[in-house]
């Protein structure tokens, strides 16, 4: 198709392609608007019958009108040979893309992305349109961060077509809704849970759902079968935790009223931290050019804010409150000595008018609180330590309100152990290996005679990491064990851990992993993903000199800060730089070494 004219709208490149559809960039003659023509696969849109439900759709959602969904600028008629959609082009990579690049997101970044997409989905639940196939695949960030949610509409005429010919069902398995991988009737709920799922990945770096075939994921969705979100991502906000787990509900009934509701509560978490969701110092756009430097940032203010508004809520006597910050910045602190020390005092806080109840908020690996006149008790199931996040705050509650004003009743009683978030890690003494991780519970008993603490568990499973035709520097739990190929197996302890893979030319790798007592696990690492280049353009005549890179316009000198990244440094490419006056650069950018810049003068033509 590339040199034809559909309609008024020139082809001029293949972008994209994908299941259903070819995605081609366009022109208008006339206007000469840069546009994106999606064009439906030929069996798609074979009958008559089926360009008509195409066209309907595309009526429905042609009038969207948000800033946050891509704009629909014509479709096909039904007399068309063809279904095709043309929008705005956006100059950006989908969330998928960057999810690839960078691993996981920082909780604040996916709380902002998590507004604007939660308001285009209220703006088009308020007008009856639910989005059926909300993916990061479906949402793109440009490149001055603004977000754009596609394919509006495509995924019920798919669901129409498909169950017509072959009673299939389309969609994404593991980003389904339980009701529509049961094929019930979908209203806006279906959405918040697939929003859910989405947030879910950004934060963690993983589906939540997974199994060997479709079927099997469908079926873990419907089950609610997957990890809690702080499992895997443990540094996350406990407001963000907390909606991710609501917004993932077997039940729709469970879930948030609707996506307003979402917006709010995403806007309220960052505002506990004193982030303005609104502020140019935050944006997903200055997040996107200088990540490094927004890290930093962002941990330094978590540093701060946690440890305040933490004391703030223990000068309040909320001590839930003040363990939910403490955990936290311990997750990316562990050796803050202020709330460790804070943390060792929280028991010698007795509650007006009640009996005092022990509290004992830490127990992290194998460290000792000598100083502590109070016993720790751990439960000898694990799964006592499982509850909900609701739950536990309503027992932790309970206790606190109650008191233990019956001894008598429970002498026989465990006492009540309530797991608060998500574990932290320990630091290993000199020459011992690393403990797993223990959670930080806060126990309430009556006084009880000294019971021994459990051994250590024993380190009693195995793991052989290997990267196929590249090499990287092995980290579980935070500690180095060695560069792969000249390290074996690695002694873990039974549990669940977590695996980093460096490489000086390779984006980090980073996931979780379980082992069983006793088993030998091997992890082979398959999509280590090479370092993009930074292309640093100097010297140009003009911040109005417009920037094509392999023929796509990226922007100008300006909007770019001089710089475009390239994300495949192991072949050339094509630099072009059109200026105002009409001086053109154009320059080939030569394979290089991944994560190494590359200089391009634009002193002389």
């Amino acid at each position: 198709m590339i040199g034809s004219v559909v309609e008024k709208y020139e082809v001029i490149q293949k972008i994209g392609e994908g299941g259903m559809a070819t995605v081609y960039r366009g022109r208008h003659l006339t206007l000469g608007r840069d546009v994106a023509i999606k064009v439906l696969h030929p069996h798609l849109s074979a009958s008559e019958r089926n360009r008509q439900r195409f066209a309907r759709e595309a009526r429905a959602i042609e009038h969207l009108d948000h800033d946050n969904i891509l704009k629909i600028f014509d479709y096909s008629g039904t007399d068309a040979d063809d279904c095709y959609i043309v929008t705005e082009f956006v100059d950006g990579l989908t969330l998928q893309n960057l999810l690839n690049e960078r691993v996981r997101f920082p909780s604040e970044v996916v709380s902002l992305i998590g507004i604007r997409l939660a308001k285009a989905l209220h703006y088009a639940h308020e007008l009856g349109i639910i989005h059926r196939d909300l993916k990061l695949e479906n949402v793109m960030l440009r490149r001055d961060g603004e977000l754009k949610l596609m394919d509006f509409g495509i995924a019920r005429f798919l669901d129409e077509i498909n169950l017509t010919i072959t009673g299939a069902l389309v969609g994404s398995p593991a980003y389904m809704s339980p009701e529509q991988a049961m094929e019930k009737v979908l209203d806006s709920r279906s959405d918040l849970f697939s929003l859910g799922t989405l947030l879910y990945h950004l934060v963690t770096g993983q589906l939540p759902f997974s199994g060997a075939n479709p079927s099997i994921v469908l079926r873990n969705v419907i089950e609610g079968n997957r990890p809690g979100v702080q499992e895997l991502a443990p540094d996350i906000s406990a407001p963000m935790a907390d909606l991710i787990e609501q917004l993932m509900q077997t039940k729709p009934e469970d879930r948030p009223l609707n996506a307003l509701e979402v917006s709010d509560r995403l806007r309220a978490g960052l505002a506990e931290i004193g982030l303005d969701a609104e502020s140019p110092s935050w944006s997903v756009s200055r997040w996107l050019q200088s990540p490094n430097d927004y890290h930093d940032q962002l941990h330094a203010l978590l540093k701060a804010e946690l440890l305040n508004r933490g004391k703030e809520r223990l000068a309040q006597n909320d001590h839930l409150g003040a363990l939910r910050m403490f955990n936290r910045l311990l997750s990316i602190d562990e050796q803050n000595e202020e709330v460790l020390e804070l943390l060792r005092s929280l028991h010698s806080m007795p509650r007006s008018g009640q009996r005092r109840a022990r509290l004992i908020p830490i127990g992290i690996g194998a460290l000792t609180l000598t100083a502590l006149t109070s016993v720790l008790v751990w439960p000898d199931d694990p799964t006592e330590a499982t509850a909900s996040a609701s739950e536990l705050e309503e027992r932790a509650e309970d206790v606190n309100d109650q008191g233990m004003t019956n001894p008598e009743v429970v002498d026989d009683s465990p006492p009540l152990v309530v797991a608060i978030e998500r574990t932290v890690t320990a630091q290993p003494a000199p020459n011992e290996p690393p403990t797993t991780s223990a959670a930080v519970p806060i126990v309430a008993a009556p006084a009880l005679p000294s019971i021994p603490r459990p051994a250590e568990r024993p380190e009693s499973a195995t793991v052989l990491v290997t990267v196929p035709g590249s090499w990287g520097d092995i980290y579980i739990d935070g500690e180095l064990k060695g560069r792969t190929g000249s390290v074996r197996s690695i002694a873990v302890g039974a549990g669940t851990h977590r695996l980093e893979i460096r490489n000086d030319y390779a984006l980090p790798h980073e996931q979780s992993f379980t082992v069983a007592p006793g088993e030998n696990k091997v992890i082979e690492v398959t999509d280590l993903q090479r370092k993009p280049v930074l292309v640093l353009m100097r010297n140009a005549p003009s911040a109005d000199c417009t920037v094509a890179f392999d023929g796509v316009t990226r922007g100008t000198i300006g909007t770019l800060n001089e710089v475009v990244q390239v994300r495949e440094p192991d072949r050339s490419h094509n630099l072009s730089i059109t200026c105002p006056d009409g001086v053109q650069f154009n320059r080939t950018v030569a394979p290089t070494i991944p994560g190494r810049d590359v200089t391009i003068d634009l002193s002389s033509p």
